[in-house]
């Protein structure tokens, strides 16, 4: 069973009326008591692995070797055999921004019969001559897409890479190229980090202005820290990639630095995984790639400071980690384009799993260096300022849990889904949707300071809701309701979050749009109790509309009379504007449509 399917979450308590249960921590075994590292989660008996690769038909990356005539040959595997394949070829739109390949040619694969060895040659010097003489007179980068058909569904996929074509003269060649960004992000004070990976080792620099910045290392990864910036500025830079006596300097992108004052904006969106969404594009490598495109777009024309996008970013539930990756880097692929010019803040969701699976259903995240936590902060830049595991032995939380300060407001992401199993009573591990102590306290010492040292507005992010409206009404993080544990937690999430001056809150794992407000008088219990201590509205807002299969809305909840505004169908983001102490938030649809507007203070 895979832990989407695994809603209901089971206790040895039966469902009861929550009246009268406190918050304390001291009073519930969960809250109260970090798990124990001694019960890792251990295979169940007599049970066997059981791979599973969703996501992957190609084996591993492309390989590229070019003639100096300029004939391309382009090589590579699949995980099963597979017949004939389309390439095309094309070039990044450089007019725009959002520079997404466009193709204009294609040459076909004849292939006998089904093998896992794959060869094409493209023509890259006709190329040249007939479609791109004003871009690659000198060489640059060309982009290439391999359509396959699946036979193990079957279904046509495809993947989207690029190669970086030299030419002296009339002789070609391959150079080296990033493949990964360039990005920016933590835009803080006034400073930023520029971050991109190469496919081989290289040299790497990065112009912003006038000035020039290096990390001075041959390296795939280059992490560069920009300094003596002024706040509130607007600038331009670019990275060059070095191998001996060849290098690539990339187009001039644009970033905002930290405002010195308290105005500012972001955008929010979530969930943009794959899954019965039409094929295509809408599948590429375990990433809606459609609605990726669209959403980029649109979030963009409001030259936001940064973007959050807090989990499901691909379709996950793999048990490779090579596959974990693929599916990463299709996501920075999808999105890098916006990421060149805003930073954008990544958390996990249930969707970021790399397992370990058994013959009986039974899963849970991988251990030690291998854990989806591992892995997934590896693939990114946070801030690593997030809490200490919750026991010696578990999975780090930094680089999925983080906060930081920025014009005066205050910004916490939650990882909702940390150290996950199928089934924590028997094999260890924890529950689909828990925050367990050692973060809620983490979260609560981090919100605190924040407010004493004058941050006037905090907004937190965790994937899944507190109050969920339509799609996981049965499960989140109030467990369907009928856990008492989970209720405590959720409870405890947000008396924090009311204690401590939150504006909102924001969440996806709902495939669809909500606002809720919360506050003393809201039902939240199954039985239709409120708790007399929320005792100052906080807004919830449920933003999973990135690209996910849409959910209708459960009008069942007890808290279905405080629900503002719900949006079903409709691929979405929110742009938030701070403004001194006012703060509000504007939803849109993918075309650009106002599907919600309020003041959140």
């Amino acid at each position: 069973m895979k832990r989407r399917d695994a809603i209901k979450l089971f206790t040895g308590t039966a469902a009861t009326a929550l009246v009268g249960r406190t918050l304390a921590a001291d009073q519930n075994p969960l809250l109260a008591v970090a798990p124990d590292p001694s019960k890792l989660p251990v295979p169940p008996a007599n049970q066997k692995t059981v791979d599973s690769t969703p996501e992957r038909l190609i084996s591993a990356e492309p390989v590229v070797q070019m003639s100096a005539d300029g004939k391309a040959s382009l090589t590579w595997n699949t995980e099963t055999p597979t017949q004939g394949a389309t390439v095309y070829i094309g070039l990044p739109s450089y007019e725009n921004r959002l520079s997404y390949p466009i193709y204009n040619l294609n040459t076909t694969v004849k292939e006998d019969a089904p093998t896992q060895n794959h060869k094409a040659t493209l023509d890259i010097a006709s190329y040249v001559k007939r479609f791109a003489t004003e871009y690659l007179e000198a060489g640059g980068v060309v982009s290439y897409r391999i359509e396959m058909l699946d036979p193990r569904k079957p279904a046509v996929r495809f993947i989207d890479r690029s190669m970086r074509v030299t030419k002296s003269g009339d002789t070609y060649g391959v150079g080296v190229n990033i493949t990964d960004g360039p990005f920016v992000t933590q835009t803080f004070g006034a400073g930023a980090v520029i971050w991109w990976e190469t496919d081989v080792e290289s040299q790497g620099s990065v112009k912003v202005g006038s000035r020039s910045f290096s990390d001075n290392k041959a390296a795939k990864r280059h992490v560069v820290p920009v300094s003596g910036l002024a706040q509130g500025g607007s600038y331009k830079y670019a990275v060059t990639a070095s191998v001996g006596g060849d290098s690539y300097t990339t187009p001039t992108y644009q970033f905002l630095t930290e405002p010195a004052g308290d105005s500012f904006s972001f955008v929010f969106t979530c969930d943009g995984r794959t899954g019965a969404l039409g094929g295509g594009e809408t599948a590429l490598e375990g990433i809606n790639g459609a609605s990726a495109r669209a959403l980029s777009a649109q979030m963009l024309r409001h030259n936001p400071h940064f973007m959050f996008f807090t989990g499901d970013l691909i379709s996950g539930y793999t048990t490779s980690e090579a596959d974990f990756r693929a599916q990463m880097k299709s996501w920075k692929r999808l999105y890098g384009p916006l990421g060149r010019f805003v930073p954008i803040y990544t958390g996990m969701g249930n969707h970021e799993s790399l397992l370990d699976t058994f013959s009986d259903g039974t899963q849970y995240d991988k251990q030690g260096g291998g854990a989806a936590e591992v892995v997934f902060a590896s693939e990114f830049e946070n801030p690593g300022n997030g809490p200490d595991p919750e026991a010696p032995g578990l999975p780090p939380y930094r680089g999925a849990v983080f906060s930081f300060g920025y014009g005066g407001s205050h910004f916490v992401q939650l990882n909702t889904d940390y150290w996950y199993s199928s089934n924590p009573s028997q094999v260890g591990g924890n529950f689909f949707g828990r925050l367990l102590k050692g973060q809620l306290d983490w979260f609560e010492q981090d919100v605190k300071a924040a407010r004493a040292a004058g941050a006037k507005h905090v907004f937190v992010f965790a994937h899944e809701p507190a109050f969920p409206n339509g799609g996981h009404t049965q499960d989140s993080q109030w467990g369907g309701g009928t856990d008492p544990d989970a209720v405590l937690a959720r409870d405890r999430f947000w008396q924090i979050c009311v204690d401590n001056g939150v504006v909102a809150t924001f969440h996806g794992h709902e495939h669809n749009y909500s606002r809720t407000v919360i506050d003393a008088n809201t039902p939240v219990h199954k039985d239709g109790s409120a708790v007399a201590s929320f005792n100052r509205p906080v807004q919830h807002v449920i933003q999973g509309a990135a690209g996910a299969p849409f959910y209708a809305r459960d009008a069942s909840v007890p808290w279905a009379a405080n629900v503002k505004s719900f949006v079903r169908h409709l691929w979405s983001y929110s742009h938030i504007t701070v403004k001194g102490d006012k703060v509000r938030l504007d939803t849109y649809s993918y075309t650009g449509d106002l599907l919600d507007s309020a003041d959140l203070t």
